[in-house]
């Protein structure tokens, strides 16, 4: 195997967002489908996509009142910085999913 390069925290940090999404995935998602519950915002007419940076801005809303106040009630900013992480790599895949199923629909007509 080759070695990583770049920083060697910023991989254990992607492996440890992998682990993390892997453990919500239980109790958010389903074997089926591990962004089920972000794809519900379709129920509403928004794009899962678009859903899902909602629910990031949410987070990012949370790291910047830790940012003014230096701390946080309910969550530490550890926690929010990484699910702001593991929501944005979770836009990437449903824009992905999005553009791609666009792009098939475009190419049919």
């Amino acid at each position: 195997m080759s070695k990583l390069k770049g920083s060697k925290r910023f991989h254990e940090l992607l492996k440890e967002l992998g682990e993390m999404h892997d453990r919500k995935q239980a109790d958010y998602g389903s074997s089926a489908d591990p962004f089920q519950n972000v794809r519900a915002s379709t129920a509403f007419g928004i794009p899962a996509w678009k859903g899902c940076m909602i629910r990031a801005n949410d987070k990012m809303v949370r790291i910047q009142k830790a940012a003014r106040e230096e701390k946080l009630s309910n969550e530490s900013l550890e926690d929010s910085l990484r699910d702001l992480a593991v929501y944005t790599i979770i836009g990437l895949c449903l824009w992905e999913e999005y553009r791609d199923v666009n792009k098939r629909r475009r190419q049919r007509t």
